[in-house]
């Protein structure tokens, strides 16, 4: 399956939806996973205190916000606000811009 298959629900019924069973509670609510041909696809939520601390990111306005997450491939947060969503994927290859990275940032 190529990397933006993941969204095409005739391709891809399931979306991303396999669950990450290893998760640090100490950021995390509940995440899930999709491999593709080309790298992982990860969709995590933050627990209440993450987003307590950190009630919105803001990529295009926030120059910290920016600096911090703004090297994850593909990062999505249009739902983080109201879902406390993050997606992102992981090309094959990448040794910094993790979900353990991502994880160690919210921290």
């Amino acid at each position: 399956m190529k990397k933006n298959d993941v969204f095409n629900g005739e391709i891809n019924p399931d979306f991303i939806s396999a669950r990450l069973e290893k998760l640090s509670t100490d950021v995390w609510d509940r995440g899930y996973y999709k491999e593709t041909d080309e790298g992982v696809w990860y969709e995590v939520y933050v627990n209440d205190d993450i987003k307590e601390y950190y009630p919105e990111i803001d990529l295009k306005n926030d120059a910290d916000h920016k600096a911090m997450f703004g090297k994850f491939s593909d990062i999505f947060l249009d739902n983080y606000e109201t879902d406390n969503q993050i997606t992102f994927f992981v090309p094959d290859g990448e040794a910094k811009y993790t979900l353990d990275e991502l994880t160690e940032i919210l921290m």
